[in-house]
C-alpha cells in the first residue's frame, strides 16, 4: 500500500499574483527611459538586486523543504506549492540536499524509515523551528525576484541589440552594464532570437 503523506495546514501563497505584481514596477520602471544605454544600466541594476535576492533566500527555502520531507515525512508536491516551484524542481532540491548534486535522484519509492536513514546517513538538517513558515516566505521572496529578474532581462537583452546596432562595442556595453563580453554577447543572441522568432 502506498505511503500516506501528511500535509501542512498552510495556504498556499498565490504564486501567479506574487509574480505580476513583482513585475509591474519593473516594466513600468524601465519604460519611463528612452535611452538604451539607460535600459541597459537599470536593468543590469535590477538583475543584481534579484539575484542578490535569490542568493540570500534560496539555501533556506532548499534547507526547509529537504528538511520537511526526508525528516518529517510531508508531502513533496505539497511542499513544492508552497515554495511556488515544480516537482521537478522538488526532486532536484532533495538530491541537491542529499547527494550535492541536483541531477543524481533519490530512490522512487522510499519508506518514512528510509527517507529518514538517509537525511542522517547524508547529515540533511533537520529543521524544527518553523520550517513550513521559512518555506512559504522565502519561496514568495525568491519568486517574486525572479520575475523581477526576467523583465530586466528582456530589456537588457533589447538595449544590448540596440546598442549593439548602434556601432557599440561588446566590450563597451559590458562596461556600461558592469557585466562580462561573454554576458553581453549571450544576451545580443537572446535578443537576435526573439526578434527573428517575431
Amino acid at each position: 500500500m502506498p505511503r500516506i503523506a501528511k500535509r501542512l495546514g498552510l495556504v498556499v501563497p498565490d504564486y501567479k499574483r506574487i509574480r505580476e505584481d513583482a513585475a509591474a514596477p519593473v516594466e513600468s520602471e524601465l519604460r519611463k527611459f528612452r535611452r538604451p544605454d539607460r535600459h541597459l544600466e537599470v536593468a543590469a541594476d535590477i538583475i543584481r538586486q534579484a539575484d542578490a535576492e535569490i542568493a540570500l533566500h534560496v539555501d533556506d527555502r532548499n534547507a526547509a523543504l529537504a528538511s520537511l520531507y526526508l525528516h518529517d515525512h510531508y508531502e513533496g508536491h505539497q511542499l513544492g506549492r508552497l515554495a511556488g516551484v515544480t516537482k521537478n524542481a522538488v526532486r532536484e532540491i532533495l538530491s541537491e540536499a542529499v547527494y550535492g548534486d541536483p541531477k543524481k535522484m533519490l530512490p522512487p519509492r522510499m519508506t518514512e524509515e528510509q527517507m529518514t536513514q538517509t537525511a542522517l546517513e547524508h547529515n540533511v538538517p533537520h529543521i524544527t523551528k518553523s520550517p513550513g513558515d521559512t518555506l512559504r516566505s522565502s519561496g514568495e521572496i525568491i519568486e517574486a525576484a525572479k520575475a523581477r529578474r526576467s523583465v530586466a532581462v528582456r530589456w537588457m537583452q533589447d538595449a544590448v541589440l540596440k546598442l549593439s546596432e548602434e556601432g557599440r562595442e561588446n566590450a563597451e556595453i559590458a562596461q556600461m552594464a558592469g557585466g562580462s563580453r561573454k554576458l553581453i554577447w549571450q544576451h545580443l543572441q537572446a535578443a537576435q532570437r526573439r526578434r527573428d522568432r517575431h
